[in-house]
């Protein structure tokens, strides 16, 4: 890739999965870019570092794991895989384990020689443009930062481009219910759910049912002695296979000392409540006013990635729901390009216009506002990585990840107590296999060309 005269000097925040991906696509140029990648904790591995630890570190941080002890991974590995880094072939289960994952990032990271562009320990305070221009005409960028371990040192830095990487599942979103604070049980976010055996014999109510909801309620039920979940979704959203021993019920809406009230007045008495109610977007270390968030939606934001006032200004953990490795490859691909002057894109006006648009047909389908950059229905994630795969002049991924996905969710909806029993062989760039069809509940999919053996 030929490209400017001149190399670029990139800040990436946070050596996560994104982080590593979009360096290892940097580094890859030598001649074009100068990564530096900022990382708060010790080692690589983002989210997929895990602690015992909740709450704040030593250093008065937040933990950024939101790992439980016993977590597997909830899609198939042969949907995770980063494009041209496979996992390792004695690791013939299809749902690895939470190590795994951690250690393939670390695999990862040595095999590309990544951790020498790394600082470690390194806590970023703020990032604001200046109004000093590199030589494409972009705005500079002034990064203040601080080692953890010692937060009265401020030092600063200047880059020709900024790549956010810090995720998305780091700000545990707790609603406002009436009573809160006169619970006097054991109240606590997913985000800091270690052990379910800290729940032996207790009453349990989990507010919210999606992936963590599901998993956490099924986990905690192996030893509590009561657990209801709470939620709004849909009798035919919800799995019809979920376990009949925990009990659902609409969300509560206010809490007692002792026991959740639902919306009919009745109630029940319970031990803990364990808040599955997911994330907010949360960049605090950019300047105010470079972005806005609203019922998050975050704006001004170009195919989920690029800030359209300033296009150096890249982010990689705004899409939420799909196979969260390899889509990072692509946009990583699409973001190096982009710095390269390798790809054009459209008026300032027109990207706001395009995205008003894309956000308008999701509220027409019925999609609440906070599902703005939601990617988890229908075939929503192929076509966002078409889209960018088509402005940055590449491949796009191949249909078996769409296809192996949309199984995993049929599977999951109809067998969900089994789903992580399942294997799957990648065959072609449009089929694969399930090697274990005995234990299925419905192979009916909503692929097709699918080789079923």
């Amino acid at each position: 890739m030929s490209g400017k005269t001149t190399k670029q000097r990139v800040a990436v925040i946070g050596a996560g999965p994104s982080g590593l991906i979009a360096l290892k696509h940097l580094s890859a140029f030598p001649d074009l870019f100068g990564p530096v990648v900022f990382e708060q904790n010790f080692w690589p591995g983002g989210l997929w570092q895990y602690t015992d630890m909740t709450g704040n570190d030593e250093f008065g941080l937040a933990v950024n794991s939101a790992l439980y002890n016993n977590l597997q991974v909830n899609i198939p590995k042969e949907i995770m895989e980063i494009p041209g880094f496979p996992f390792p072939k004695e690791w013939n289960k299809s749902y690895i384990t939470r190590q795994q994952c951690l250690e393939y990032l670390n695999m990862f990271a040595d095999h590309f020689n990544l951790r020498k562009h790394i600082r470690f320990h390194t806590h970023v305070r703020n990032v604001q443009p200046l109004k000093e221009v590199s030589e494409n005409g972009k705005s500079k960028w002034l990064l203040t930062f601080s080692p953890v371990n010692q937060m009265s040192e401020v030092k600063q830095e200047k880059f020709d481009a900024v790549f956010v990487c810090n995720g998305h599942d780091s700000n545990p979103y707790i609603p406002d219910i009436a009573g809160m604070d006169e619970f006097q049980g054991r109240k606590i976010h997913s985000k800091w759910f270690r052990f379910e055996e800290h729940f032996d014999g207790l009453k349990v109510a989990v507010l919210g049912c999606h992936f963590s909801g599901e998993d956490i309620s099924m986990l905690v039920a192996k030893f509590a002695k009561k657990v209801i979940v709470c939620h709004r979704r849909k009798t035919e959203e919800f799995p019809p296979s979920f376990p009949k021993e925990i009990e659902q019920r609409p969300p509560f809406v206010r809490m007692t000392k002792d026991s959740v009230v639902f919306p009919d007045g009745s109630s029940e008495k319970v031990d803990a409540i364990i808040f599955c109610t997911g994330y907010r977007y949360s960049f605090p270390f950019l300047n105010d006013g470079l972005i806005t968030i609203k019922d998050e939606r975050i704006e001004p934001i170009y195919k989920h990635m690029v800030h359209i006032e300033h296009q150096n200004l890249i982010f990689f953990g705004i899409p939420r729901q799909l196979p969260y490795f390899p889509h990072f490859h692509e946009m990583a691909k699409f973001a190096i390009k982009l710095l390269a002057g390798k790809i054009t894109l459209p008026s300032e006006e027109e990207m706001r216009a395009e995205s008003e648009a894309e956000y308008q047909a999701r509220l027409k389908e019925g999609k609440p506002p906070i599902f703005a950059h939601y990617m988890g229905d229908g075939h929503r994630q192929t076509e966002f990585n078409a889209q960018i795969a088509k402005l940055g002049g590449f491949e796009p991924l191949s249909p078996v990840i769409q296809m192996i996905w949309d199984d995993v969710m049929d599977e999951r909806y109809m067998n969900i107590i089994n789903t992580h029993e399942f294997d799957y062989l990648v065959t072609g760039p449009s089929s694969y296999r399930c090697l274990t069809p005995s234990k299925a509940k419905s192979r009916v999919s909503k692929a097709e060309n699918v080789v079923r053996k």
